[in-house]
């Protein structure tokens, strides 16, 4: 099996290509392959999918894509002959994200860099043929356009970048053919790169060589004017010295150097001898590569020849690193800029001392190019002129470290230096003219290990684990992993384990990043006091909330602000870098910004008014969405004092006025809603978090949440208990049941049901009688109680006909047919289903309409009408994306594959099997991946695959048998005896098929038994 992402996004196996027919499933592929082994977040591959404006349906079309990838890659890994498919290649998910695990060596692009890699060790040794054999594979890879025929912002970003690394080892493998003497081969290729990158100096330089050295001296000699007019037209420039250098022993007739220099574009050549004087102590740079290659000259940008880079914090926090990476960088490239090297602190964050004014560091700054302090004039103006005519005319690297804003280092630069100028600052200096941002994040697992490594030394970090656990704990920061790692170092006597476990102390980590000579909380203070009081309060109080990340209107509902005021305190906050944007409008803290925030004063009334309000307004905006998306649901109304009056400008400004809309907000902001729910009761505030739950509770059942729906429900209902309010109690119950439900937990949902039930009667609340009565039908159908839950529905439609509620009515009577159907009578089901899809459509309600429609072509494939059932769940699967939830689309697909013709669309049906069977184990549907289990064992057995066939119905009977559910034991016992008989156990077979015989008969479900005394028959009658 291998990954294509050099030319057309392709997965093959033996060299023949797989179809993805769609472009998303392709653009996702190559997401996920570039990123291999990496995890991606789900809002990171919905903007690489879409882009800045996804549609409201997009986190649902992704999970649908996710899951045939996967199905595609068992394919492929079955096609390949892989003996375990736990070994074949496969996307995991883990905390909101996805994971392509794959050896990188399965995927072209990896394949590439590894080898372009290697060539440049071999290079750097001298081993210039064997590195030429290892570029020639490399190149070879290269089928074109990366990612080819991919729509879309973040593809066109990706081959932009793709196609320069490109360049970067064309160029390597030049400098080889050079060296080793292949000049004449080499003057068509390096013209034509030419005409791409006609200011390249380095190319220039190459097609000179080359041409000079077979001779043609005086086209050479043309190349170099030619450059030279373009630098000067396009950037006021002259060509640097080494192309002038080479250009004047051309002209004298001289001979060449033996060999070029080796690959410019390393990025850690020895450094100079003599760095300024006043560079602050540091370890050295420990990952950051694509950090840094942005930070450097480009090959072909106008850097080469001098410019301004800012290097800030992405999304940019104080401790990131960035000073490291200037320094870093200005190490390298000082042999490129031969004139001077200048570091220069200007202070915006250093205790006591005020920032350097521009004056001061403009004189600073000349002194330190060699200029004498007596001709450094006095007036401002005056100072920075000398300034920008210095740095256009010398070739030096500077370093403006610490800037306040732009407004400070903005004088100082001239519109076209020559030198390199790098500024380092906590906010986000993207208004400097000339210069390109460039953010830092955390550092990886990887590095972030290998930099508590470099510090304590190998001999003290041997398990692994346990310093992942630490730089987990200091958030990946590098500062923080900088303190930590040398307060471990000075103590001998502590081990790893120790120092997780100080790291893990309640009240807090910051504490334990410290060391004599300062603290992180220190750190943090300093960015804190150049807040105004209005940007302090505000980030006080973001330590309160309890989510992972949050909007603009939360955090106006937090800060009690008008909406305007808050998104001017939150781009603030943005700008310093002590929040960060994950989203438009949408921001968190960084873990240990947010344990300083916690550790910051807030008054006891303005922390219990600020959580109550959040709190109001989130019960108040999910309320909404619930009736949006569920208008029909049985809810009871929130009370008086749950309103939201003081913040219904908050809530209105909310886009929020479809059941699309309300699905789309919801999704968002379920992490924070159900850490709310958590975070309330530790608050006092636990009547708001039983309303929560029971506003959420339709959200939550229909996207399968149902572990945090439990813990939610048997909280609410626990505290409604507490203060006597029984009818609130009998809706959590109720609530606690139909989870328990869905979950296939169906013993604790009937008595969670029954004492629901129980409650609600007592309080004369007919509406919840009649839900508790129809979930509890629900659980005895599934529990294959049929004649039970028959009784259970009809008293149920009674009740909903009294009351005139049309919409439930057609509910209860698609409940009945399926009991009608589970009883053998199709007919009846058939005649209950129409009335109930004719009650459906006059509510224009397009989810309960597919809901009916997906039980009539369950109906008319269990009467042996195959092809109109199939069109049914087609029909389904076309028009249900983004209103059908997952988890019913997946029961559809199980539906469909039962209908395919087996062997001639054996792989349609195993691919849609195996699609459901993924998301019933993700979500854990018990029940339903029992049915689709001996759907797939039924399939596979008639295309002959006996032994797969029988390890799928003993599968569904372990499964069955754990939730007691009948039907689906049938099913199983079913299957496994028609597997005995294909493989000749007749015994085996009879014992499987007499036990489902009398199973069926004890619960009466008698069209399964009727099929099961069918192939009895049949066996005994041979």
């Amino acid at each position: 099996m291998k990954f294509h992402l050099l030319g057309s996004v392709e997965l093959s196996v033996n060299g023949e290509p797989l179809a993805i027919p769609a472009d998303k499933r392709r653009q996702l592929l190559a997401a996920l392959a570039l990123e291999a082994g990496r995890p991606l977040s789900h809002t990171s591959l919905v903007y690489r999918l879409w882009g800045e404006d996804p549609p409201p349906s997009a986190l649902t079309s992704l999970y649908s894509h996710v899951s045939h990838l996967r199905g595609l890659l068992r394919q492929a890994a079955r096609s390949a002959g892989a003996k375990d498919l736990r070994e074949a290649p496969t996307i995991e998910t883990k905390s909101h994200a996805y994971t392509l695990q794959a050896d990188p060596v399965l995927i072209d692009w990896h394949r590439y860099l590894d080898l372009s890699d290697n060539a440049g060790r071999l290079a750097e040794n001298g081993q210039d043929h064997q590195a030429r054999t290892v570029l020639s594979r490399a190149m070879s890879l290269w089928c074109g356009e990366p990612l080819a025929g991919l729509p879309g912002t973040w593809a066109q970003t990706t081959r932009a970048a793709m196609a320069d690394q490109h360049f970067i080892t064309t160029l390597r493998r030049i400098e080889i053919d050079l060296r080793i003497g292949r000049f004449a081969e080499l003057i068509p290729e390096l013209t034509a790169l030419r005409e791409g990158r006609p200011t390249d100096e380095r190319l220039a330089g190459h097609l000179m060589t080359a041409l000079y050295a077979v001779g043609r001296q005086a086209d050479a000699l043309t190349v170099y004017p030619a450059v030279a007019r373009l630098l000067h037209a396009d950037f006021a420039t002259a060509p640097g010295e080494p192309l002038a250098r080479l250009h004047q022993l051309m002209l004298r007739g001289e001979p060449l150097p033996a060999t070029t220099e080796r690959t410019t574009v390393a990025l850690t050549p020895d450094p100079p001898a003599t760095p300024p004087a006043d560079v602050p102590g540091r370890h050295r740079l420990i990952g950051r590569e694509d950090d840094l290659r942005r930070v450097l000259p480009g090959p072909d940008a106008r850097l080469a020849q001098g410019g301004v880079v800012t290097v800030s914090a992405i999304l940019g926090m104080p401790g990131v690193g960035k000073t490291t990476l200037a320094l870093h960088a200005a190490d390298l490239m000082r042999e490129h800029f031969p004139d001077g090297y200048v570091y220069l602190n200007l202070r915006a964050h250093v205790g006591n001392q005020p920032p350097l004014t521009s004056e001061a560091a403009g004189a600073l700054l000349l002194r330190r190019l060699g200029v004498p302090a007596t001709t450094i004039p006095l007036d401002a103006d005056e100072v920075f002129a000398l300034c920008a005519e210095t740095l256009s005319s010398r070739r030096a690297v500077v370093v403006l470290d610490d800037a306040s804003n732009a407004a400070q280092v903005r004088p100082l630069l001239p519109p076209a230096p020559t030198a390199l100028v790098l500024v380092t600052s906590r906010r986000r200096l993207t208004e400097l003219p000339g210069a390109r941002p460039v953010f830092l994040d955390v550092l990886t697992v990887d590095d972030a290990v290998a930099l508590f490594t470099d510090v304590v030394g190998p001999e003290r970090s041997a398990d692994t684990e346990s310093v992942i656990e630490i730089v987990e704990r200091c958030a990946y920061l590098p500062l923080a992993i900088e303190i930590i790692a040398s307060r471990f170092k000075g103590r001998p006597s502590w081990t790893l384990g120790h120092l997780v476990r100080r790291l893990s102390r309640e009240g807090g980590r910051l504490a334990e990043i410290r060391t004599n000579s300062g603290s992180i909380t220190q750190v943090f203070e300093l960015s804190y006091r150049c807040l105004s009081a209005g940007q302090r309060s505000a980030f006080r109080l973001l330590g309160l909330f309890p989510g992972t990340d949050f909007g603009v209107h939360a955090a106006a509902a937090l800060f009690g602000w008008k909406l305007d005021k808050t998104d001017e305190v939150l781009e603030a906050l943005l700008n310093v870098h002590l929040i960060i944007e994950v989203s438009p409008d949408r921001y968190q803290l960084h873990d240990l910004l947010r344990e300083f925030a916690v550790t910051l004063k807030v008054e006891q009334d303005q922390r219990e008014a600020a959580t109550e309000r959040l709190l109001r307004f989130a019960l108040h905006a999910a309320d909404h969405a619930d009736r949006l998306l569920y208008p029909h649901r049985s809810r009871t109304r929130l009370p008086e004092d749950q309103q939201l009056s003081d913040l219904a400008d908050v809530l209105s400004d909310i886009e929020m006025n479809s059941p699309e809309s309300a699905r789309t907000w919801l999704d968002i902001e379920h992490a924070s809603l159900i850490a709310l729910a958590a975070h309330a009761p530790r608050v006092g505030l636990a009547e708001h978090s039983a309303w929560l739950a029971h506003v959420l509770a339709g959200h939550l059942d229909a996207e399968a949440y149902w572990s945090e729906a439990q813990d939610m429900h048997r909280a609410a209902a626990a505290q409604w208990r507490s203060q006597a309010n029984h009818r609130q109690e009998a809706r959590a119950l109720i609530d606690l049941g139909a989870t328990l439900a869905n979950a296939s937990h169906y013993e604790p949902a009937a008595t969670a049901l029954e004492r629901g039930l129980g409650l609600a009667r007592t309080e004369g609340d007919l509406d919840a009688v009649a839900s508790a009565l129809n979930l509890l039908g629900r659980v005895r159908c599934d529990q294959t109680r049929l004649h039970e839950a028959l009784a259970i529905q009809q008293e149920v439609l009674a009740i909903r006909e009294k009351q005139n509620d049309q919409w439930n009515v057609a509910r209860c009577l698609v409940n009945i047919g399926i009991l009608h159907l589970s009883l053998g009578d199709t007919d009846a089901a058939l005649t209950v289903h129409d009335s109930a899809l004719s009650l459906a459509r006059t509510f224009d309600d397009q989810l309960l309409e597919f809901r009916i429609m997906n039980n009539i072509g369950d109906i008319h494939l269990r009467s042996g009408r195959s092809s109109m059932a199939r069109r049914i769940f087609e029909r389904i699967l076309n028009s249900g994306d983004g209103i059908v939830p997952e988890l019913e689309l997946s029961i559809v697909r199980s539906n469909l594959a039962e209908t395919m013709e087996i062997p001639e669309e054996f792989e349609a049906a195993l691919t849609l099997y195996r699609s459901a069977l993924e998301t019933f184990r993700e979500i854990g549907a018990v029940r339903h991946e029992s049915a689709s289990r001996n759907g797939l064992g039924q399939t596979l057995l008639a295309a002959g695959r006996h032994a797969e066939a029988r390890e799928q119905h003993t599968l569904a009977l372990e499964l069955a048998r754990s939730i007691s559910t009948a039907r689906e034991e049938v099913a199983a016992r079913h299957g496994l005896g028609r597997c005995e008989a294909a493989a000749g156990n007749l015994p085996a077979a009879l014992a499987h098929l007499t036990a489902a015989v009398a199973l069926a008969e004890l619960v009466d479900i008698s069209d399964e038994a009727e099929q099961v005394r069918s192939t009895l028959a049949e066996l005994e009658s041979k």
